[in-house]
């Protein structure tokens, strides 16, 4: 630089220029309210129509419908479990959405959509109010009789909870009655060993190979929503000729692993025995610490079958019809195995 220039001469401003100052922040302003469940969730369903999926989505659940339950004048009932928070999950919205937008396409009174997952917070159960759903009020791990055609939708749940489901159902009267949306259960007999599966899954296993299952295709605007996800049903004429050695489940031994944190499968519980309560939603392996009266040891095991003892007067009136918890006892209580890596819900 030349050491002749005048200093004032130097990086000078023109006479109509002023530096801009820094503006001081203000205290105190009050910040913009976050939107509404009802908003976001409107938003979701919002996102949700854009494009072709719903639509091809919803006919291709109409003609599963048709298939399943030709029988059937009445609209199925609608059992949802594991869906998740609303409120705290963009992917639980999307799911309510499309389960909202299923319901109205096939004319389903929204008073007959029951649904369950421990992870309700009271937001969750305000907006199911609003929407007209029923919250069940317990944990049965999804152990519920369908005493009607209904749609399970099971999104993205363990593997122990559709095992649960149809243990609970197993029988060549109920098992029709089931119209499962949820995880690819032939996925399961794939990746998992087959006797590995057999031993602790043995419904999934012996289902599998029987199901007509129709794949939901990629959705962009929420792609771990659906990602994996299928309706699947089994047709009575393909239970026809099955054997009493099929309809025979296995007692399961289990235990906890204490070291991984994660629930292995549970002992088979006698007539006067309870199962731990387990949470229903992905990766909660919380144990209740209520009095358990045990069987004692060197006794014999329970039978397949326990005396019935009918819960349905927990159930709301209106969906009594349709969903019933447990009403058999089931002595060979389904495995609370831990899931496949690719069974995890991507929020």
């Amino acid at each position: 630089m030349d050491q002749n220039v005048p200093s004032s001469s130097q990086f000078g401003y023109e006479d109509h220029f002023t530096p801009a100052r820094t503006r001081k922040k203000r205290k105190n302003r009050p910040q913009a309210a976050p939107p509404s469940l009802t908003v976001l969730l409107d938003k979701a369903s919002e996102e949700l129509s854009h494009g072709d999926w719903l639509r091809e989505t919803q006919q291709s659940l109409r003609e599963s419908l048709e298939e399943a339950f030709p029988a059937s004048d009445a609209a199925p009932g609608v059992l949802c479990l594991g869906l998740g928070s609303p409120a705290s999950s963009r992917d639980a919205r999307a799911q309510l959405a499309f389960l909202l937008a299923a319901c109205d396409d096939l004319s389903i009174d929204r008073t007959n959509v029951a649904a369950f997952d421990p992870v309700f917070a009271p937001q969750d159960l305000e907006l199911l109010a609003q929407l007209r759903l029923t919250a069940l009020p317990d944990n049965r791990q999804a152990s519920y009789t369908l005493r009607s055609p209904t749609i399970v939708f099971m999104p993205h749940c363990d593997l122990h909870l559709y095992e649960n489901l149809l243990r609970e159902n197993w029988s060549p009267a109920q098992l029709p009655n089931v119209l499962l949306i949820a995880n690819r259960l032939s996925d399961y007999a794939e990746n998992i060993p087959s006797r590995k599966l057999a031993s602790e899954h043995p419904c999934v296993a012996r289902l599998a190979p029987y199901l007509t299952s129709r794949p939901l295709r990629p959705n962009t605007a929420f792609p771990t929503a659906f990602n994996n996800t299928s309706i699947q049903f089994v047709r009575a004429s393909s239970l026809a000729e099955r054997g009493a050695d099929w309809w025979t489940l296995p007692d399961v031994a289990a235990a906890v692993s204490v070291s991984t944190g994660q629930l292995a499968c549970p002992p088979a519980p006698g007539p006067e025995q309870t199962t731990e309560d387990v949470k229903l939603s992905q990766g909660v392996t919380d144990v209740s610490e209520e009095p358990k009266e045990r069987r004692a040891p060197g006794s014999a095991p329970a039978p397949a079958r326990a005396q019935e003892r009918s819960k349905s007067d927990e159930v709301p009136v209106h969906v009594a019809d349709r969903v019933h918890g447990a009403d058999g006892a089931d002595g060979a209580r389904a495995p609370n195995a831990s899931p496949p890596s690719h069974d995890q819900r991507g929020e």
